[in-house]
């Protein structure tokens, strides 16, 4: 076990990272390297943030890099950067998750946990090991786990932004031992933004949701008793500001969290979003529809499922082995790429999906997907991929984080 500090009593800065160049967002290979250019230099840097981030990657954006120092014993590193963070539109949002920790300890613990006086980092029960065990002056012992949450869009904070078995694994761990007598605490560190709530991402981690709801008790306001009390994992969302230079002040300590939404996370139900890549034009038969012409490019298609969502979407995932029911059967096939985007909602969103994205494309295939409802269409072509075009990403997250939480 680490050796313990005295908790910080007044609130202070703490580092996130160091500003050592910018260089502008070019592309991302994988999830662990980032492209980036300066002037006519070409940088490889490695990504410290595992999630999507796609609210953040578009390219032109600014980046922040750190310089990267070989570690004592280890091999070299394979790149000499790191992309530290990000501009955005509320600032520079960090993009090193695991310093999150680092942050917590120096500025929020000693904000939320009354009377917190000593911090072990990295402390060990069994074979699991926790952030960090806290012992407060009445020699309460409160076990802690903290995590990064970089999506933060329309003032409601989210997370995981992809699914997390990490997360969840952590969460069962800290509810099993706040029935032996622990405090036990998950701590969202809200890393740039003006977030007015935290709620869980269900859409990306229904699993993570719906255990926050059935183990955890929001801790929204300060007080003498504040997260040490019953037997549950207190779930608190501290919301931090990052200045250029990697410099972070606490701005809000008690963001409100709410849990309400675990139920709609069990039922696995919604809407959601097939993202398609066609790389030849195709004349497809399709059902009722006769011959489609289908040209090369990137396609949207929207859907629902009332229960079920889940195998749902597996099922459209699937290029062979299934029978021809729906439209998008027919054009699965012929996919370089699929991937899915759910939206969980207490309602159905999909005619409302259908024109939204129609009025981002301005090109449908007529009567595809919608022999059921209403609209023209329920398949619109772009001629890039959606993800890269920031509009197209705004309407998903407005419907993520707004429209789909609407009773």
């Amino acid at each position: 076990m680490k050796k313990h500090k005295e908790a910080a009593q007044t609130a202070e800065t703490a580092r996130f990272f160091t500003n050592d160049r910018e260089a502008l967002f070019m592309g991302r290979p994988n999830r662990f390297l980032i492209i980036a250019k300066d002037g006519n230099e070409e940088i490889a840097c490695h990504c410290p943030n595992p999630g999507r981030l796609i609210e953040f990657l578009f390219p032109g954006e600014r980046l922040v890099l750190e310089k990267r120092e070989p570690d004592k014993g280890r091999a070299p590193a394979k790149t000499r950067w790191t992309a530290a963070g990000i501009y955005c539109r509320d600032g520079v949002a960090p993009l090193f998750a695991a310093r999150a920790n680092r942050v917590a300890e120096g500025i929020i613990l000693a904000a939320i946990i009354p009377g917190l006086r000593e911090i072990h980092p990295e402390y060990r029960i069994g074979s699991s090991r926790f952030d960090f065990l806290g012992v407060d002056d009445r020699g309460r012992k409160h076990l802690i786990e903290v995590k990064a949450c970089s999506l933060i869009e329309y003032g409601v904070a989210m997370f995981p932004d992809a699914p997390s078995a990490r997360a969840l694994k952590h969460l069962e761990e800290l509810a099993e031992l706040a029935r032996t007598g622990y405090c036990c605490h998950v701590l969202f560190v809200i890393v740039h933004g003006k977030a007015s709530s935290f709620v869980p991402n269900l859409h990306t981690d229904p699993q993570f949701a719906a255990g926050l709801h059935k183990y955890g008790i929001p801790v929204n306001s300060p007080g003498p008793d504040a997260g040490i009390s019953g037997d549950k994992v207190h779930i608190h969302a501290g919301l931090v500001r990052c200045d250029p230079d990697g410099n972070a002040v606490l701005t809000d300590p008690y963001v409100p969290v709410d849990l309400s939404h675990g139920d709609l996370a069990s039922e696995d139900r919604g809407n959601y979003l097939i993202l398609l890549e066609i790389p030849e034009a195709r004349a497809l038969t399709i059902g009722t529809l006769g011959t489609v012409t289908i040209p090369a490019g990137w396609y949207v298609y929207t859907g629902s499922a009332q229960k079920n969502l889940s195998r749902r979407i597996s099922r459209h995932l699937r290029r062979i082995r299934k029978q021809r029911h729906w439209h998008i059967d027919y054009l699965t096939p012929y996919a370089k790429t699929i991937s899915a985007l759910p939206i969980m909602s207490y309602h159905n969103l999909e005619c409302d999906l259908a024109r939204s994205i129609g009025a981002l494309s301005g090109r449908a295939v007529p009567r595809f997907g919608c022999s059921d409802c209403r609209c023209g269409s329920h398949l619109f072509y772009f001629t890039k991929p959606p993800l890269e075009n920031r509009a197209f990403v705004e309407m998903l997250l407005h419907y993520r984080h707004i429209e789909s939480l609407r009773p």
